[in-house]
């Protein structure tokens, strides 16, 4: 029943159900009368179970952040993104990622542009954004899916790998166009781009590139399969072409020093003794 219009007592609901417990504002309305309990108490109530309900929470961010495989060190938020720096006609869009309306809809996103331009730390942030709500999301480089579907296919469990990424409600794979996949490999990402594509629930994957995604066929083999994936990846998807110089290198100090000859250094020190 909905809490709405019950007050303290609807908050206390809230709370608790923030934890799991499946408790009225009505019954607990009738457990204050039956039980003499004050405002007061069922505020002391309602502080407990808010504390609980979101210590329960920050546990489960906390798990789902170290199984992501997003990194831990100078995690990339979209806090830490400079989005001034981003103009042109749709830079508007670039900034309504963390609503993560693209994972609701069920829209695949790419970032494809030159090195350095932000496209892994927006990818990086979008999946610790889902992180956050408590959504599982899984992060791999383009050469790390290749190794582990390499590995999958000689051990014969390439159904089992292909499941396990379809999971996550936001898949990120990064860089591709780094390696090559093989036809096996390349059969098995089709296979998770099509699973994926049927997924219920909040769902998308993040792909960055340095290349149009035109020009990907000289990373997969077996261009029919490509074709199909490459169909149902960007069937409901936001790509953001990306352009401009690299932001790498802000933080590079430069000094000019220069040494000094030998027999100088000398005369200098012993004039410096007398």
């Amino acid at each position: 029943m909905m809490a709405e219009g019950m007050g303290i007592f609807g908050e206390a609901a809230e709370a608790a159900a923030g934890m799991g417990i499946r408790i009225s504002a009505e019954e607990l309305a009738a457990l204050a009368s039956d039980r003499g309990m004050g405002e007061g108490e069922i505020a002391a109530v309602r502080t407990v179970f808010s504390y609980l309900a979101e210590q329960r929470r920050q546990q489960t961010v906390d798990t789902l952040l170290r199984l992501s495989r997003l990194p831990s060190r100078e995690p990339k938020t979209f806090e830490g993104f400079d989005f001034s720096r981003i103009q042109g006609r749709d830079a508007g869009m670039l900034r309504k990622l963390p609503a993560l309306a693209d994972l609701y809809a069920h829209r695949n996103i790419a970032f494809i542009g030159p090195e350095g331009i932000g496209k892994t730390h927006l990818a990086q942030a979008y999946g610790r954004a889902c992180c956050m709500k408590g959504l599982r999301t899984y992060y791999l480089k383009a050469s790390e899916l290749r190794d582990r579907l390499s590995r999958a296919a000689e051990r014969g469990s390439a159904q089992r790998e292909v499941a396990a990424l379809v999971k996550p409600s936001c898949l990120i794979v990064d860089e591709i166009g780094r390696c090559r996949f093989d036809r096996a490999c390349t059969d098995m990402f089709f296979d998770i781009v099509d699973r994926r594509y049927e997924k219920d629930g909040p769902s998308t994957m993040v792909l960055t590139s340095n290349m149009s995604p035109s020009d990907w066929k000289g990373s997969f083999t077996g261009e029919d399969a490509l074709l199909c994936a490459l169909d149902r990846l960007f069937d409901n998807a936001s790509v953001f072409m990306m352009r401009g110089p690299s932001y790498r290198g802000r933080g590079l100090d430069t000094y000019s020093v220069e040494a000094v000859p030998q027999a100088m250094r000398q005369r200098g020190s012993g004039t410096m003794g007398l």
